[in-house]
């Protein structure tokens, strides 16, 4: 994870329409208001993230997560979010294991849907090889195997988000069927301008029967990639904030102690490590975030919020 994946970092591109501005007005507010969810990806990859991400919807600036269904710590988060009225919990689609020592199945299992395994029986370790391998039929099983298990966990979803993007980069039928089962769902699936303008509106036929007019879109979604880690968290958060245009944003972090357990998870891999989730956690608990977020006059929503615009 050295370089963030062409098929992740199309994600972060400017807008190319102001889509987004309706949904602001859809909401309640302004076309010039700035509107933010922060958001905790990655629950349920391990205990120091579910602590450090559910301490930080509690007490700091976080206003939403999304839980890996497959991870070993999933089911602890439906017992976490419990201590929390009115919590904003999707499901982060995960189809990929990227780390070295730290393995994963499908939900689904294996002989329901081999094309998501390795020779291992594990989840690929990044997006192409789903891609190559996973039929648009296996990954709508997986992905509604994903959510039963967290409603078998207590967790009723508030939105659909993916891991590493593959949902958005790997065929335009995994898009289909996510799009579909939030609409079954009625809840928001996350999408971007450069996705509806990039992909879906191309294969218009492909998503035939999905009411794409009813697509909250997201105007810019921001994250930061291995190079902003270099120059340090708190400057790249601190510019993003400050510079944030009116619209709707979703800024996704991840949250977990720099702990002995992070390490392992994580180990072998220079970016998105512990390291890197302690500095997110540091920074979206801090009095100066706090204070840029009130000063920039940025409004904080949920996705709970942009789901009742459906």
């Amino acid at each position: 994870m050295k370089n963030l994946p062409i098929y992740f970092a199309f994600l972060f591109l400017t807008p190319l329409t102001t889509q987004a501005q309706s949904l602001a007005e859809k909401l309640g507010y302004s076309k010039e208001d700035k509107l933010l969810i922060i958001h905790g990806d990655d629950v349920g990859v391990s205990h120091s993230q579910n602590k450090a991400t559910f301490e930080a919807l509690k007490s700091g600036l976080v206003t939403s997560t999304s839980m890996m269904v497959p991870s070993a710590w999933s089911a602890e988060v439906g017992v976490m979010a419990k201590e929390i009225p009115d919590a904003d919990v999707g499901i982060h689609i995960t189809l990929t294991n990227e780390w070295n020592n730290y393995n994963w199945p499908p939900k689904a299992g294996k002989s329901v849907v081999p094309g998501l395994t390795n020779e291992k029986g594990f989840m690929y370790p990044d997006c192409p090889p789903v891609t190559a391998n996973a039929s648009p039929e296996e990954v709508e099983l997986e992905i509604r195997a994903q959510i039963k298990g967290a409603n078998e966990m207590g967790i009723t979803p508030t939105h659909l988000d993916s891991h590493m993007g593959c949902i958005f980069y790997g065929r335009p039928e995994y898009l289909r069927s996510y799009l579909k089962i939030a609409q079954e769902l009625k809840v928001p699936a996350m999408v971007n301008t450069q996705i509806m303008e990039g992909i879906i509106k191309p294969n218009k036929a492909l998503f035939e029967g999905i009411n794409l007019e009813n697509i909250p879109v997201i105007n810019e979604i921001i994250m930061a990639n291995p190079e902003d880690y270099e120059s340090g968290m708190e400057e790249f958060y601190t510019k993003q904030l400050t510079n944030l245009k009116p619209g709707v944003h979703v800024m996704l972090i991840h949250l977990a102690f720099d702990d002995e357990e992070m390490n392992a998870v994580t180990a072998g891999h220079d970016s998105y490590h512990a390291p890197w989730r302690q500095a997110d956690f540091d920074f979206f608990t801090s009095e100066k975030a706090k204070e840029l977020i009130q000063k920039n006059n940025i409004k904080l929503i949920t996705w709970k919020e942009i789901g009742k615009t459906l």
